[in-house]
């Protein structure tokens, strides 16, 4: 017995499963475009532009997207190519839509599906026909193509499976994804300048320049609630969706704002000013906010926009969403554009 009970305290343990490693801390960043042909990283931890990950795209690049992973970056520019941008490697691919100097193409808005596979955007050519044109992001290709007259803003519902592209006479048509084909249209109160579609895929947030922000019922297909003096321009959803972040201007007191909204009653909770407001004397410039992103746990919100055509020195405005600080950040040397924000 005793020999037994020795041969016991000696047998090995049992082999218990190693835990598995925590995953890697992935930290968040906002990307914002300039006209100074950049596309600027700010640390959304400290607010600060990363000059180290700054990457050249050309002139003129307006909307960026991100992809799901956070490695990918597609910005559209205003020369007729989307820049595919790997942003650890600062690598930039430049995506043609037309090898002709003189092609009339134009690009507008852009969206990324949910699993990365694809980039979506809006191509206007009034010569060889308007188009949503779909992107491989594994080829950085354009792999297809979706005619759609005159497309302008562009948004993905959160499974991937339905497109929605507003065009520039205030028509929105509904796309299904998987075969890349137009399954619906519907009228809109107005041309759209700005879209966002809720995380449970219900319901479609859409501005124009009346200012009103109109709600669509997906699942009907039609306008079931407009809620006035909300805002112009681009617009973002938190994660919870219970709140919108619409940005536009104040034209009382001549100041860029953004209205934060309950999407439950419909009703604007506060307006958060961004910008100074022009002396009263001379016709001082004011902001003007043209995008807003909103970071994954919905804290903080960047609005990018500009003082006016050619403004030598970019702004965006960080929002503390829980107290409605505003901290101005300074980024290159031209109008701010475009903005997304993603983890890395």
């Amino acid at each position: 017995m005793a020999i037994a009970a020795g041969l016991a305290l000696l047998a090995p343990a049992p082999v218990t499963a190693a835990p598995h490693p925590p995953k890697p801390h992935r930290q968040v960043y906002a990307y914002v475009t300039s006209l100074d042909g950049h596309v600027y990283v700010i640390d959304t931890r400290s607010n600060r532009v990363l000059e180290i990950g700054t990457t050249a795209v050309g002139g003129g690049p307006e909307k960026v997207v991100v992809t799901p992973d956070g490695a990918r970056l597609y910005v559209t520019n205003a020369f007729k190519y989307v820049s595919a941008v790997n942003i650890a490697k600062k690598s930039v691919t430049n995506i043609p839509y037309d090898k002709s100097e003189l092609s009339p193409d134009i690009l507008y808005g852009e969206a990324i599906a949910p699993d990365g596979k694809h980039a979506y955007v809006a191509v206007q050519n009034p010569f060889h026909g308007d188009k949503v044109s779909v992107i491989d992001t594994a080829t950085n290709e354009a792999s297809a193509s979706i005619k759609v007259n005159r497309p302008d803003q562009v948004v993905i519902n959160p499974k991937g499976k339905r497109l929605y592209v507003s065009d520039s006479k205030g028509g929105l048509s509904v796309i299904d994804t998987v075969d890349n084909q137009v399954i619906a249209t519907m009228r809109l109160n107005e041309p759209a300048n700005g879209m966002a579609v809720t995380p449970d895929g219900k319901r479609l947030y859409v501005t124009g320049d009346s200012g009103t922000l109109s709600v669509v019922n997906l699942t009907k297909r039609k306008i079931v609630r407009t809620i006035p003096d909300a805002g112009t321009g681009g617009l973002a959803i938190s994660p919870n969706g219970n709140r919108a972040y619409v940005v536009g201007v104040n034209t009382k007191i001549r100041q860029g704002k953004v209205s934060v909204i309950n999407l439950n009653t419909g009703k604007i909770t506060k307006t958060v000013p961004i910008g100074d407001i022009p002396p009263s004397t001379g016709s001082g410039r004011y902001f003007l906010p043209a995008e807003v992103a909103l970071t994954p746990d919905g804290k903080s919100a960047y609005v990018v926009g500009s003082y006016g055509h050619l403004t030598p020195q970019g702004t965006v405005f960080a929002i503390n969403t829980e107290n409605d600080a505003v901290t101005p950040i300074t980024v290159g040397a031209g109008d701010t554009m475009g903005v997304a924000v993603g983890r890395l």
